[in-house]
């Protein structure tokens, strides 16, 4: 499928954000947040990028424009560049931010040094982007994962770098859709309880392909979920594929 960024709408909207991001707004003081959103198709998820106003401006189309497009459209991608920023307030160069809706609806966002996308860029997937102007980047939402999941890269040693997190955390509630067995161990030793089809269940967090689980009582315990097309463990799991 070809897709063609012209179709991008980008709108500037002073109180809009995903989910349950109320944490994210936060990290930028109410006055001086900038929110905008970027929106590719109905059936595509949109990106949320979330900002202090002066570490933002409006990006300037290069010269080379039209080649840069034609690489996009060649994927079959939508893509846009909703603002150059900076990661703090002393920082002499802005990046250049360019989001793309991914090969088949995995959204991503690039903070490079030039907008040609051949060049040397740090992606970092997600839907969700807040940049508060601490030198880091707060990313969240479903891409290439079963849920909303959250992530930080923060500059060190001159380059933007991933942080090292002990587990993915999840933390949304929903209800079974078949029998869901807790164990004590990640080995499947030591049964706990047993979650019935739509029962209460909390996704806490992600440990590798072990997922630590709560029931209503507040009983804990890991499972091993299934990734598949539609969720068939949990209700509001995603699809972690192509």
């Amino acid at each position: 499928m070809k897709l063609h960024w012209l179709g991008v709408a980008l709108l500037l909207l002073p109180c809009a954000a995903q989910a349950d991001d109320g944490a994210a707004l936060a990290l930028v003081p109410e006055a001086q947040r900038l929110v905008k959103d970027v929106v590719f198709d109905p059936a595509i998820q949109k990106i949320t990028i979330i900002t202090d106003k002066a570490l933002a401006r409006e990006p300037k189309l290069p010269a080379d424009e039209a080649k840069y497009q034609k690489f996009y459209e060649e994927a079959g991608v939508y893509m846009a560049y909703p603002l150059d920023v900076k990661l703090a307030p002393d920082d002499k160069d802005y990046f250049v931010l360019r989001c793309d809706s991914g090969g088949s609806n995995d959204p991503q966002c690039v903070l490079s040094a030039a907008q040609d996308p051949e060049q040397p860029g740090v992606a970092i997937p997600g839907t969700l982007f807040v940049i508060p102007g601490d030198g880091c980047v707060y990313s969240g939402g479903h891409t290439n994962n079963m849920f909303s999941a959250r992530a930080l890269h923060c500059r060190k040693d001159g380059t933007l770098q991933p942080v090292a997190q002990p587990f993915s955390y999840a933390g949304f509630q929903s209800k079974a859709l078949r029998p869901l067995i807790l164990y004590a161990e990640k080995q499947k030793s030591g049964i706990v309880t047993t979650i019935a089809p739509g029962g209460f269940v909390e996704v806490v967090l992600q440990d590798g392909d072990f997922f630590l689980l709560r029931d209503r009582f507040g009983l804990t315990g890991w499972a091993a979920l299934e990734n598949s097309q539609q969720a068939i463990d949990i209700e509001g799991f995603f699809y972690n594929g192509d």
